[in-house]
Parts: C-alpha cells; structure tokens; sequence
C-alpha cells in the first residue's frame, strides 16, 4: 500500500484554500496597515514580534516528542496508549508556559519607551494563549482531523486581519498584536467545544523524563530551526536602523504567506508519511513516496517564485509605495520559498521516530546559524545592507537544503544513481526560477508601464513552464492525475486504488 498523493493534495488543498483566503485578507490588510504604520513603527513591530517567537521557541519540546509517536499508535489501533503519551506530554509543557508568560512580563518594565513596554505585555498574552490554542490545535491534527483543523486555521485567517483593520487607526502597532490574543482564546474556546482531545491531568514522572530525552532534542532543532531563521532580522535590528528592519521585516513577511502554501501540504504530509513509515517492511519502502512528493513540491514552488515576485512589485508599485524599497529585497527572498518548502520532506525522514537521526537536522542548522551570523556581519560591515543579508539567507539555506538531502539518501534512495537523478529532478526547476530573477530586471530598466511589465512577465511564465512541463515533467503533471483530483475534491472520497 502506497501513499495517496492525491488524497494528501485534496486534504492539504483544505489548508491551502484557508491559506489563500488568508493570504489575500492578510494581503489586503498588510496594505491597508502599511498606509498608517511607518516603517520605523513596522520596525518596533518587528522587534516584538522577536520577544514572541524567541519564547515559542524555548520550552522542553515534550508535547513534540508525544506528537512524533502518536501517529504509530493511532495506526495500530492503540488508542488508550496515544491518549496516554498525549496527556503525560502535554501536562508538564503546560505547566512550563507559564514560565516564559511571566518572564516576558517582567522583561516590559525595563523599557522606558511606553509603546515597546505596553507591546511587551502584549506578547506575553499573546505568548500564553496561543501555546494553548496551539496545544489543542496539534493534537487534533495528529489525529488527521484535517477538517477540524482547517476550519480553526479559518477563524484565525479571517479574523486577525479584521481586528487589526478595525482596531489600527486607534492603536497603532498595538493593534497588530492584540488582535492575535483575541483570535487565539476565541480559537481556544472553539475547540474545546468543538474537538476535545479526552485531555485529562496527568504526571508520570519517568515517562516525562523519557519523553524530555527526545523532546529535548527536538525543541533544540525547533530553537536551532528558528534561530537560523531570525539570525538576519535580529542581526539587522542591532546593525541597521529600524527603517531598513521594517523593509526586510515587510518584505520577508509576504515571502513567509507564501511558504505557507507548499507548508499546508507537507503539514498534513507529516502525520500520514509517518504512519505509513512506521507500518512498513523497511525504511526505503516506508519512504519511497516521500520522493515523488518531492518533485511535486520542486515543481510548485519553483512557479510560484517568479509569480510572487511579479505580485509583490505591482502592488508596491501601485499601493504600498512607501515600501518601494523593500522590492530588491524580496526579488531575493523569494528563492526561499523553493529551497525551504523542498527541504521539508527530508527533514521529515530524518526526525521520524524509524530513522530517529533529527541530531543530524540540528548540526545542519547550527553550522548553517553560524555562518548567517559570520556572512551577515561581514556583508553589514561591507556596506552591502539589507540586500546582502538577503542573499547570505538565500545562500545558507541552499546549502542546508543539498546537505540534508546528501544525508537523507540511505533511507529514500536504492542506489547513487537515483538519488542523483532524483536530484536533478528537483533542482531544475528552480535554475529556471533564477532566470526570472534576471528577465525580471531586464524589464524593470526596459519598460516603465508596469503593465508592459506584468504582461510580458506573465507571458514568459506561461510559455517557458509550458515546455518544461511537457518535455521533463509530463509523469507528474497529467490529465489523468487532474481529473482524478478534481473528481476526489468532488466527491469527498479516496481513490479506490492508490497511485504508485
């Protein structure tokens, strides 16, 4: 029995609609917002931001260690035992989050600037009821309650815009993260009502210290993961002025909206690749899916980038022109989308409880965390700004990407040759993505209209990924696959026979 891709996409195709719903309420919002918040205020915003996700990422990692095994137990049938590690997961993380809750509160009195010192008290809400929110919202997941689950990630995606609309004329920055606290309890109390998890108060003490062994672990790569991720940010909030933070935090920010697309795939990826693996004869079988998947999720992403990069210039262009400058920024980040959306289907090999090798995942991004911070200090010190620190980003993560598929072909791969070939498949494409880096220029010195611009650019994406498609990728795009997608998105129903 192989992988449904096509019932992966159409559950996924859930999240992704809730993401593109979001993507453009946030879009709209972000524009509006950016008509009132300067990018000085973007800046504090974006500093904020920083205490916030510094303190998700600092915790024991028990709830992920229980996660991982979940998924195994619920595919045997082992009901009583998942609920078990569930709530001997979940009690002492719970009771860890008041820690940092009350740190951060603390932190705010420090400050003298009453704006950051009100945003810090902010957070430290926002920091408590979205664990909560969160906490219930995973477990649900890990069940496969996609519906569930996306209908919860609707509540947020249509609600945070709103209340930020409605409440930024009046509040300013403050607006940006009160309304998140808001949605969060709201989103609490939906399920709790809607989708309980049979959570009961529970504390094993050698069980949480087995879990805390790989929940250590895995919280390490979480922070390392993260760290990695907002080295650029916190190195230019300390180096640059808050004006080019809020250029990049702007910027990256839309690039971040558009990698939650390809992220709602390998989301719900996770859970169902990991019980697949688990009830396998051996490794490479288990994951033999995972590499098709991949492809999928090469070829995606790749056509995005020049998409998102036509989009984020027509609408600075033409709306948020006070950010004009952020447009070379995001021209770079972009190629993130590609290189970290790709990446996640090894990742997810390397930290499941059958391969067990997330140590490797960690020394991948700390090498990768240290040589940010180096190329970014050294690109500040050189004059290059924000726009070289872009590119150390984009850089970084290519080189993590090749070196943890390079680590990951024993468990995916029969031989060298297919994982070479394997390699080549996923890689073209995004060669072809760079190219629209450099036709995209081309036409911004040419032509002034930017309707020339979005005409001429449309058209060279439409005919140069018409050709590769039909000459390299004619296996993994076809009418046959269309339909039968389509047909399931229809009927609700899984296919009769899964596809190889």
């Amino acid at each position: 029995m192989t992988i449904s891709i096509i019932n992966i996409a159409r559950n996924s195709l859930k999240f992704s609609t809730v993401q593109i719903i979001g993507a453009i309420i946030a879009v709209l919002s972000s524009m509006y917002v950016a008509t009132i918040i300067a990018p000085k205020e973007y800046g504090i915003y974006g500093f904020l931001l920083l205490w916030l996700t510094y303190a998700t990422l600092i915790g024991p990692g028990l709830v992920s260690a229980g996660s991982r095994e979940m998924p195994g137990l619920l595919g045997k049938g082992e009901v009583k035992e998942a609920i078990r590690i569930q709530n001997v997961s979940l009690t002492p993380e719970m009771l860890y989050t008041l820690l940092p809750f009350i740190v951060i509160l603390a932190a705010a009195f420090f400050y003298s600037d009453s704006v950051i010192r009100t945003g810090m008290i902010i957070i430290a809400f926002s920091y408590l009821t979205a664990r909560l929110a969160n906490f219930w919202s995973n477990y649900n997941f890990i069940r496969e309650k996609f519906n569930t689950v996306a209908a919860g990630n609707l509540i947020q995606a249509i609600a945070v815009p709103l209340i930020t609309v409605i409440l930024v004329n009046w509040l300013k920055i403050n607006a940006l993260i009160l309304a998140p606290v808001i949605v969060n309890v709201i989103i609490l109390i939906y399920y709790l009502k809607r989708a309980p998890i049979n959570y009961q108060f529970k504390l094993d003490r050698s069980e949480t210290f087995r879990l805390l062994k790989v929940g250590i672990i895995l919280q390490g790569l979480t922070l390392v993961f993260w760290a990695y991720q907002l080295i650029d940010r916190t190195l230019i909030a300390t180096m640059l002025t808050q004006e080019e933070l809020g250029l990049y935090t702007f910027a990256i920010g839309l690039v971040t909206l558009a990698l939650s697309l390809p992220g709602s795939f390998t989301n719900v990826l996770q859970p169902i690749l990991w019980r697949h693996a688990y009830n396998s004869e051996n490794v490479v079988e288990g994951f033999k899916d995972a590499k098709r998947i991949a492809v999928y999720l090469a070829l995606g992403t790749a056509i995005m980038i020049p998409l998102v990069q036509l989009g984020f210039y027509v609408i600075v262009n033409w709306i948020t022109t006070k950010y004009v400058g952020s447009i070379s920024i995001f021209n770079v980040l972009s190629y993130n989308i590609f290189l970290a959306a790709i990446v996640a289907v090894p990742n997810l090999v390397l930290n499941s409880s059958i391969v067990n090798k997330q140590r490797l995942v960690i020394i991948f991004y700390a090498i990768g965390l240290v040589l940010n911070v180096i190329f970014d200090v050294l690109v500040i010190k050189l004059g290059h700004g924000v726009v070289g620190v872009a590119w150390v980003t984009v850089a970084t993560q290519a080189l993590i990407t090749i070196t943890v598929y390079f680590f990951t072909r024993q468990y995916m791969f029969s031989n060298k040759i297919e994982y070479l070939k394997h390699q080549a498949k996923i890689l073209a494409p995004f060669v072809v993505a760079i190219g629209f880096f450099f036709l995209h220029r081309y036409l911004e010195s040419t032509y002034a209209s930017i309707k020339t611009f979005t005409g001429l650019s449309i058209a060279a994406q439409v005919v140069i990924w018409g050709v590769l498609i039909i000459i390299f990728y004619r296996d993994y795009i076809s009418a046959r696959e269309i339909k039968a997608l389509l047909e399931q998105i229809k009927t609700g129903k899984r296919p009769e026979k899964t596809e190889k």
